[in-house]
């Protein structure tokens, strides 16, 4: 096996050095001694699955921990059953982790996936029903975004209905349009490339699914099988352990080709190290995702015991036929040297306890990708902001950008398989824009009052900083005011017009009656507008 790099051979020994891109861990990789078992996964899926077990427990949230928690929240020292039981009743998993996934993807997509050119007809009833149930391309978009953040990769396949038409009007009238499947990373269970390359094509991608198939008038009969896709071909694989109740090995339940010399699968990747290798990038998160759980749960307990006081007696005879009653109608007898008291914590204790599980908030708070993290945007300088963000938004851009080139290539399968032109696609990075202050505003105003930037160029920094709303439409609201400044010129004009018009007739001598010809002032000076015609209208 290559430590440094590269290749990954179908049957590593025990104790193999596994290379995850610098991250190297010593793991126990049983030996495969079964090769022809499609089953069986490769070394490096092995590798990846302790980096994944963080993960599945925070997704699995609550139930996991408590059917867990041996592994996960240590018990005590002589800490009996029923003790333990009452401290893990406690415990929960609050969701920090997928919902920084889910703000992450909601972020990248915030303005969907703009598909241009092609055949835009095609494409636009494609992208409302990409799966074949309804589901619309942007959504599809976040759930494999969503994997992909948690597990480091996702893929997805480009299926395509049997028996397609040879005319295009018969494909976009029918249900034969192709439709995406989505391959999570713990599905796979090996792969070969060109060459057996970390960094290229594959040859060969082994994955397990569970498929239902109806059993009877109301039942069904819930199969888990594994399909082999080649270059052009694939074969589906199940067990022989419906009737035997055990697995008698392996046949070959299907198989079949396709029009495509390539495997159709596309790889969307948040943090990739190779082929179809990752490494979970809110790993750390995950961790202290399960910190916070387990001081969580001793903080609920001690609040639990130690927040009710304990009575004490003192010269209190419990042999005594005397029953103990605590209420305000009822009193405690006690012999002339007794005494009674109630003993409570000490309230620092959770204090501290309430203290560690804020850091822990904040650690997890700071470790979040670009605008998930709490940004503090008033009193705050603009370089600090800037520092702040910008190791968050590199990530943000190159899973943006990764993604993008994932949907392209999903489109370009879609389209050999459809026999249309594919469109470009686009995803709008505007995460990466700043909100504006007031200062910024003020600046930008400022530009624009000078001439230095145009009206249409500081509308669109307004709107990309969020000042102006996103249904504003720039265009309509750029004629809207083109039209009122020409209307305010011409109105401008006439008013100009009737002032010399009047300022002639009284050097003319126009005017020889009234009080204006003796040079009274008392009348009216309304001038004539479009708006009030005043006194010297026509």
């Amino acid at each position: 096996m290559t430590v440094s790099g590269s290749t990954y051979p179908s049957r590593p020994g025990k104790n193999s050095l596994i290379d995850l891109g610098g991250l190297t861990g010593r793991v126990d990789i049983p030996k495969n001694d079964q090769p022809e078992d499609p089953s069986a996964k490769n070394a490096a899926v092995l590798g990846m699955i302790p980096f994944w077990d963080p993960i599945n427990t925070c997704v699995g949230g609550t139930k996991t921990i408590r059917q867990n928690a041996e592994s996960i929240i240590p018990r005590e020292p002589r800490e009996d059953d029923d003790a333990y039981g009452r401290r893990i009743f406690h415990s929960v998993m609050p969701p920090f982790l997928q919902r920084l996934a889910s703000q992450a993807a909601g972020t990248i997509l915030r303005r969907g996936i703009h598909l241009e050119g092609g055949d835009q007809e095609y494409w636009s009833e494609w992208a409302k029903d990409v799966t074949g149930d309804g589901t619309p391309l942007n959504e599809f978009a976040r759930r494999v975004l969503v994997d992909a953040l948690l597990y480091g990769h996702t893929s997805v396949l480009v299926e395509s209905p049997k028996d397609l038409p040879n005319n295009l009007a018969e494909m976009r009238s029918g249900d034969y349009r192709p439709y995406l499947c989505p391959i999570e990373a713990q599905q796979i269970c090996g792969w070969r490339t060109e060459g057996n390359r970390a960094q290229a094509d594959l040859t060969q991608l082994r994955y397990s699914e569970v498929v239902s198939e109806p059993e009877g008038r109301f039942g069904e009969d819930v199969i888990e099988q594994v399909r082999v896709l080649e270059p052009g071909k694939y074969e589906v694989w199940r067990t022989e352990n419906a009737t035997t109740g055990r697995n008698a090995g392996w046949y070959l339940h299907e198989s079949g080709s396709y029009d495509l010399d390539q495997i159709p699968v596309v790889t969307v990747y948040s943090n990739r190290l190779g082929t179809l290798l990752s490494r979970p990038p809110l790993l750390e998160v995950a961790n202290l995702n399960i910190a916070y759980c387990q001081r969580f749960t001793d903080y609920h307990h001690s609040i639990h015991v130690g927040s009710q006081p304990v009575f004490v007696l003192k010269g209190f005879d419990p042999d005594s036929d005397n029953k103990l009653g605590l209420s305000v109608n009822t009193a405690v007898l006690l012999p002339p040297d007794g005494d009674a008291s109630y003993v409570s914590s000490n309230s620092d204790s959770f204090q501290s306890q309430l203290d560690c599980l804020r850091t822990l908030e904040e650690q997890i708070s700071s470790l979040g990708i670009s605008t998930l993290a709490r940004q503090n945007i008033t009193n705050a300088a603009a370089e600090a902001k800037r520092l702040d963000r910008i190791d968050s938004d590199s990530i943000m851009s190159i899973i943006s950008e990764d993604l993008a080139r994932a949907i392209t290539d999903i489109i370009k399968i879609a389209a050999d398989y459809a026999g249309v032109e594919a469109p470009n696609v686009t995803i709008p990075r505007d995460y990466e824009n700043r909100l504006l202050d007031g200062n910024q505003i003020t600046a930008m105003l400022q530009l624009q009052m000078q001439n230095q930037i145009s009206q249409e160029t500081l509308l669109r920094i307004l709107q990309e900083g969020e000042v102006i709303p996103p249904y504003v439409e720039l265009d309509k609201e750029l004629m809207r005011t083109k039209d009122e400044m020409e209307d305010k010129i011409e109105m401008d004009l006439e008013q100009a017009k009737a002032q010399v018009q009047i300022k002639n007739e009284e050097i003319s001598g126009g005017v020889t009656s009234g009080d204006a010809a003796g040079g009274g002032t008392s009348g009216s000076m309304t001038l004539p507008t479009p708006m009030r015609s005043g006194k010297y209208a026509d």
